[in-house]
């Protein structure tokens, strides 16, 4: 499969309005969550600008925005940050073979989770910062917009309030887009990543598929270590001042 055979416009691309947190709902048209946009079609970029994205985080590691570079998006009025949030894609060090196994479980994949937030708690509360002080839309994204992205988001939704529930409920809407996901992932990410970790017969239980009970995991072992999930970005600099002005930009009192 080659690029000539796929849509390359993002398939994990999705608005975080509507969800149910403190005081109201999360609003529409500010906050994106996606898959790669460095490969999407200029047409499809446009729009996005049109509709109001200025900034992109990237959460990609180094190699990964060498690889496909910043993308259509890389105009003036639209500002790139890079925040590598693993060293590698391939095969990062604190990912272990047991867990790219077919044997690989939710709680094991919660436990990566938990981990890559703690070790990674500066580069999110920056990440949190930056939406908190954009002009206007702001999409953040990895290249499969499942874990990264899915780490990212939980504490942005953490940080609004939004329940256990619903963070996990976010985070399982990738699983209806992995069959559109894997295809396009084999076709740009080929050059980086083994076919025995995204070749169309490789079986990794947990870690490549999206699975609720992996998010919950996450959280529940977060609170039990610290008290909240919030809490090692908090403790890495997250201020209640951003917090106040994520709400301000974010949340969408109740009619």
């Amino acid at each position: 499969m080659d690029l000539q055979t796929i849509d390359l416009a993002p398939v994990n691309l999705r608005d975080l309005g509507g969800l149910p947190v403190d005081g109201g709902v999360t609003r529409p048209g500010v906050l994106l969550r996606s898959d790669d946009v460095s490969v999407m079609p200029a047409d499809f970029a446009q729009q996005m600008i049109h509709d109001g994205v200025t900034s992109v985080i990237d959460l990609r590691s180094p190699e990964e925005a060498l690889f496909t570079g910043r993308g259509p998006l890389t105009v003036p009025g639209v500002n790139y940050h890079h925040l590598a949030l693993t060293a590698s894609v391939a095969a990062p060090e604190d990912i272990s073979q047991e867990l790219m196994s077919s044997s690989a479980t939710p709680a094991q994949v919660g436990s990566w989770y938990a981990k890559l937030l703690e070790t990674q708690a500066r580069q999110l509360a920056l990440g949190m910062t930056l939406v908190a002080m954009a002009d206007g839309a702001t999409v953040f994204h990895c290249a499969a917009g499942k874990d990264r992205t899915g780490v990212f988001a939980a504490v942005v939704l953490s940080a609004l309030g939004a329940s256990q529930e619903t963070i996990s409920a976010d985070y399982a809407v990738t699983a209806t887009r992995l069959p559109r996901l894997f295809p396009r992932l084999r076709a740009i990410m080929g050059g980086l990543m083994p076919e025995t970790v995204i070749g169309e017969g490789a079986d990794h239980g947990a870690m490549m598929g999206a699975h609720a009970a992996s998010m919950d995991a996450m959280q529940r072992i977060l609170i039990e270590r610290h008290g909240s999930v919030l809490e090692p970005v908090l403790q890495a600099g997250l201020s209640d001042a951003t917090i106040a002005r994520l709400r301000e930009r974010l949340v969408a009192a109740d009619a």
